[in-house]
C-alpha cells in the first residue's frame, strides 16, 4: 500500500538495505540549483527563501532541473536490489484485480466505472435485464498527447444520457462530454473548462444541466486556475457560447447580489427531483459550505433571488432537499454532527428555526471528510438515509420523509462504507463495504424487502492475507491526549522491535482515516513489515472538534501525534525509531514535512507525497487562495504566525542531520504546484548533514494521484518499497 518465503525474501533484502551505499556512489547528481535569495520582512518577521526562482507555472528552468532529478532518482531506483522483487510482487496484485466504482442509478440503469491493470477506468452501464456494455473506454480517446481519464460523470434523471468529465495526464482539468447511454455516441454537446471534481446537475426534465467552469485565463485573481469559477446553464442541443451564466464566484458580471460567493469559492446548483426549490452551494477545500435556496421556476432568470440559509461559519457541512423541507448536517452545536430540517415554505424561516430530526449517540459520528464516494447525507425518493459512523464503522439509518422516524438498516458486515449514494427519484441506496483486510462489497437496498440485494461486483483480493492482523490502540502525544493508532501486522510478528515499519497521516480538513482495503499496502505487511495508520489531530476521527485541535496554529500537535506513534510502536515491540518511516502527501506534507523539520532524529526515513511544503507562499500558488479555509490565509497579521510555524520550507534549520527522504511529484499536478517539491529539496539538501539521500521521483504522465491506473500505483509502490528497504537500518 510477498508471496515467497519470507525469511528468504528477508535475508535478501535485508542485504540489499546494507550495500544501498554503493549504488549511491556509482551515480553522479545533477549539479546543484542557483541560488538567489529573496528577503521580506512580513509581520515583523524576517524570511529568506534562496530558491524563490523556481515558482511559477511556465518555468523552464525549474522544469529542467525538475526533469534533471527525475532521471537521476529513476536511475537510483533502478539500481537498487529489491525493486525487481517488489515490482514482481505488487505488480502481480494488479494483473488480475478488477474494481468496481462510483456506481450511479438512473432511469432503471446502473453506471459504473471498471478498472482493471492498466487503465484509469471504463465507464459502464448495466441494463435491468443484467446486461452489461462499455459506454466509454477513455483509452480510445485519440490526440493531444497525454492518457485521458475519468474524473467524474453524471447521468440524465431518466438514465438516457450521461455527461462525462474527461482530463488528460491526471490534471484534473476537463472537458465534459454528453454521450448517448444507448448507444455510447456523443451527442455534440460539450462544455470546458470544468475541474475535475465538478459533475454537472441535470434538469429534473433531462433538458440541460449546469456545470461549473473554470474563469477565462485573463479573469483569474492573481492566475489562479480556481479562482472565480462561474456556474453556467447548458441546454442540450445548443451551443456552449449561448450557455447561461447564473452564479459566479469573485464580483463583476453575472456575480449575484442575493448570493455573493467568494473569489476562491465554487458555485454548485442542484435540483431535486420531487421539489420546487433547489439548492445552491458555494464549497471549497473546507468542511463547511454556503448553503442558499430558490425557487426552481426563477433559477434560470438573470434576476433570480436567493435566500441563503448557512454560511461557513454557521458550520453546516451537507444539506439536501425533498419538497419543503431542507436537510442539514452541522456541527455547531455537536461536534460529531446534528441533522436539521428546516420548512422552506416559511418565507421567513432562516437557520435558527431549523430542528433536530434525530438524536445520536455521544461515539457516533456524521461530520468529516472521507476520500471515498460515500454521502453523509443522501435523499432518495422513498426515505432520507444518513451514514453514521462509531468508532470506524459505518451503519446507515433510514428517516421517514413523511413521520420523521428513524430506524437503522440492518448491515451485511462490518465495515466502512466507500460508496454510498442515492438517486432522489429512484428508491432505496447504492452501498458498498469494506475493511482493513476485506475486500469492498456492495449492495443495493431495497426498502419494499427491507434487505439488501448484492451487486454483484464485490472486490476479489488478489491474494491471501489471512496473516494478516489489525491492532486497534492508542498512543501517548506530547501534551499527553490519547491518539487512535491502527497497526497492520503478521498474526506471527516477532515483538522485538526488528520489523521495518510505515506510518501513514494525514491531519487536515477534518479528514478521517477509515479502514480500505489495499493489497499494495497489505503486501507489505505479508512480506513481514508494518504498515500503520495515526489518526493525529486535525483529522476527522472524533469530530470537528478532533480537527480543530490540529488546525492552525494547532497543527504542531498533529505533528506531535504522528511522531508519538514512532515512538509507540517501539514501545510495544512492533518496530523501533531506526526502522521506521513516516507517508503523507498533498495537505498531509505539512505533517510528515513538520515531522522533518521539528523531530528529524526520531525515525528512519520519510515519503512525502505531491505535498504541500511552503504555505506561506499560498497566494502564489495554483489553488493555493482555495486551502484558506483550513491554512489561513498569509496575509493576514492575524493568520500568519500559525502559518509560518507551520510552513516546513521555512522551518528547514541549517548544519543539521535529516533522514532519508524520498518525494513523488506528479509533472501534470494542478492541485499542489511541484516546485513546493522542488524548494524544499534544494534547501534541506544544503542544510543536510547527514549522508542520507533526498530523491525525486517523477512521474510525467501524473498529476496529483487521483486517476492511477492500478499498474502505475503497484510501480509507485514498489519504488516507495525498495527504498525503505534500502535505507532503515538492518535489525
Amino acid at each position: 500500500m510477498c508471496r515467497t518465503s519470507l525469511c528468504t525474501a528477508a535475508i535478501a533484502l535485508f542485504a540489499a538495505a546494507a550495500t544501498s551505499s554503493s549504488f549511491a556512489a556509482a551515480q553522479s547528481a545533477p549539479p546543484p540549483p542557483r541560488k538567489a535569495d529573496v528577503v521580506e520582512h512580513l509581520f515583523g518577521t524576517t524570511l529568506h527563501d534562496p530558491y524563490r526562482w523556481m515558482e511559477g507555472e511556465q518555468n523552464a528552468e525549474f522544469q529542467h532541473w525538475l526533469g534533471a532529478e527525475g532521471e537521476y532518482t529513476r536511475a537510483k531506483l533502478d539500481a537498487l536490489p529489491s525493486l525487481a522483487n517488489w515490482q514482481k510482487t505488487l505488480g502481480a496484485t494488479s494483473l488480475t484485480a478488477v474494481i468496481h466504482r462510483m456506481q450511479r442509478m438512473a432511469g432503471g440503469r446502473m453506471f459504473f466505472i471498471r478498472q482493471a491493470e492498466q487503465g484509469t477506468g471504463t465507464l459502464m452501464v448495466r441494463e435491468a435485464d443484467g446486461a452489461e456494455r462499455v459506454l466509454f473506454d477513455p483509452a480510445t480517446v485519440k490526440g493531444e498527447g497525454k492518457t485521458p481519464s475519468i474524473t467524474t460523470y453524471a447521468p440524465s434523471p431518466d438514465g438516457s444520457k450521461v455527461a462525462v468529465d474527461i482530463d488528460r495526464g491526471g490534471s484534473e482539468v476537463t472537458r465534459v462530454e454528453v454521450l448517448d447511454a444507448t448507444t455510447g455516441k456523443p451527442t455534440g454537446d460539450t462544455v470546458e473548462p470544468v475541474w475535475g471534481e465538478f459533475e454537472v446537475h441535470w434538469l429534473a426534465d433531462g433538458a440541460g444541466f449546469t456545470y461549473t467552469q473554470m474563469a477565462p485565463v485573463g479573469e483569474r485573481t492573481d492566475g489562479d486556475p480556481l479562482q472565480d469559477t462561474r456556474l453556467r446553464f447548458h441546454r442540450l442541443g445548443t451551443p456552449a457560447s449561448a450557455d447561461v451564466l447564473l452564479l459566479r464566484a469573485g464580483t463583476g458580471k453575472g456575480a449575484s447580489t442575493s448570493f455573493p460567493i467568494p473569489s476562491n469559492r465554487f458555485p454548485i446548483v442542484e435540483f431535486p427531483a420531487r421539489s420546487r426549490w433547489v439548492l445552491g452551494s458555494a464549497t471549497g477545500a473546507q468542511n463547511e459550505s454556503k448553503f442558499c435556496v430558490t425557487l426552481r421556476a426563477d433559477v434560470l432568470k438573470p434576476s433570480a433571488r436567493w435566500r441563503c440559509i448557512a454560511t461557513p461559519e454557521d458550520k453546516v457541512v451537507a444539506a439536501a432537499i425533498h419538497g419543503d423541507t431542507l436537510y442539514m448536517i452541522s456541527s455547531r452545536e455537536r461536534s460529531n454532527g446534528q441533522l436539521l430540517s428546516l420548512d422552506l415554505g416559511k418565507a421567513d424561516a432562516t437557520l435558527r428555526d431549523a430542528k433536530p430530526v434525530l438524536r445520536l449517540r455521544d461515539d457516533e459520528i456524521i461530520v468529516g471528510l472521507t476520500l471515498n464516494d460515500a454521502q453523509t447525507l443522501a435523499a432518495a425518493r422513498d426515505a432520507l438515509y444518513l451514514k453514521v459512523s462509531t468508532n470506524g464503522i459505518d451503519s446507515v439509518r433510514r428517516i421517514d420523509y413523511r413521520t420523521g422516524k428513524a430506524e437503522s438498516v440492518p448491515m451485511p458486515l462490518a465495515g466502512t462504507a466507500s460508496l454510498l449514494r442515492t438517486n432522489d427519484d429512484e428508491d432505496g441506496f447504492l452501498l458498498e463495504l469494506r475493511g482493513w483486510t476485506t475486500p469492498p462489497k456492495s449492495w443495493r437496498y431495497d426498502p419494499v424487502a427491507r434487505s439488501m440485494k448484492s451487486l454483484g461486483q464485490d472486490e476479489a483480493s488478489p491474494a491471501d492475507y489471512g496473516m494478516v492482523e489489525v491492532t486497534e490502540t492508542d498512543m501517548v502525544s506530547k501534551d499527553g491526549t490519547r491518539i487512535p493508532l491502527t497497526i497492520l501486522h503478521r498474526k506471527d510478528a516477532k515483538l522485538d522491535g526488528s520489523h521495518r515499519a510505515l506510518v501513514f497521516g494525514y491531519g487536515s480538513y477534518g479528514l478521517t482515516l477509515q479502514p480500505s482495503f489495499k493489497p499494495v499496502r497489505l503486501e507489505w505487511v505479508k512480506q513481514g513489515n508494518i504498515f500503520a495508520y495515526a489518526h493525529v489531530r486535525g483529522g476527522g476521527e472524533k469530530g470537528d472538534a478532533w480537527h480543530l485541535a490540529g488546525k492552525g496554529a494547532n497543527k504542531h500537535k498533529g505533528v506531535e501525534d504522528f511522531v508519538a506513534a514512532v515512538a509507540r510502536l517501539s514501545e510495544l515491540g512492533y518496530s523501533r525509531p531506526a526502522r521506521t518511516a513516516l507517508v503523507s502527501g498533498s495537505a498531509g506534507g505539512l505533517l510528515v514535512g513538520g515531522a522533518v523539520t521539528a523531530f528529524p532524529d526520531r525515525f528512519g526515513a520519510a515519503i512525502i507525497l505531491v505535498p504541500v511544503l511552503n504555505p506561506v507562499r499560498l497566494m502564489f500558488a495554483p489553488n493555493g487562495a482555495n486551502q484558506i479555509g483550513e491554512m489561513g490565509d498569509p496575509r493576514k497579521a492575524s493568520d500568519f504566525p500559525a502559518i509560518l510555524a507551520m510552513d516546513p520550507y521555512q522551518q528547514i534549520k541549517p548544519h543539521t542531520a535529516y533522514p532519508a527522504m524520498m518525494f513523488v511529484v506528479g509533472l501534470n499536478d494542478s492541485r499542489v504546484a511541484p516546485w513546493q517539491t522542488g524548494k524544499f529539496v534544494a534547501k534541506i539538501r544544503e542544510a543536510n548533514t547527514s549522508a542520507h539521500p533526498v530523491w525525486i521521483r517523477t512521474d510525467a504522465n501524473g498529476g496529483h494521484g487521483i486517476q492511477t491506473s492500478l499498474g502505475a500505483e503497484a510501480a509507485q509502490w514498489a519504488d516507495v518499497y525498495a527504498f525503505l528497504y534500502a535505507e532503515l537500518s538492518a535489525p
